[in-house]
């Protein structure tokens, strides 16, 4: 840890810049690869109008929920560790709907469960094929790495300033 306290904190930020930005991008994608495609418009060069078949066919991809589940996971992973969220004021609301006896073992368990399932989503998409394979596997790995390195990171910020 002595060792990241060298790193100097304009390049700290850079890294943390980069990172965030890099988390997010595969996981706008695979949002975006999850909506349904636009029919092409209207036009007389194009021909006729493609015919909609209500029956899933062969070629088109089929959506994969628990891929589906990951990815909204992951995306609840990194606005957790995206710097400035409020995390105390939502942890304060918790603990005022849940029971006392919850309060010892809720956020340790919770944070292990949002550190693992971005691992899990990656390797889950490497397996198996589905729609949002490569931006789940990208963004997995990104997240996952953010909240292994954001401590790192922020006190390398910290020091320099």
């Amino acid at each position: 840890m002595a060792v990241l306290f060298l790193l100097d904190h304009r390049l700290a930020l850079l890294f943390l810049a980069a990172l965030i930005l890099a988390a997010g991008v595969p996981l706008a994608f695979a949002w975006a690869r999850l909506l349904p495609e636009e029919p092409p418009p209207f036009d007389s060069k194009h021909g006729p109008p493609p015919q909609i078949t209500i029956y899933k066919t062969d070629d088109s991809p089929a959506r994969d929920p628990f891929a589906v589940f990951l990815l909204v996971c992951a995306t609840l992973s990194y606005i957790l560790r995206f710097p400035g969220i409020p995390g105390d004021a939502a942890i304060r609301w918790l603990f005022s709907i849940i029971p006392a006896t919850y309060e010892g073992w809720l956020i340790p368990a919770g944070r292990a469960f949002f550190v693992v399932v971005p691992g899990l989503a990656a390797c889950y998409s490497a397996i198996r094929p589905n729609p949002i394979r490569v931006p789940l596997i990208v963004s997995g790995i990104l997240v996952l790495l953010l909240w292994l390195l954001l401590p790192f990171l922020h006190s390398a910020l910290v020091a320099g300033s």
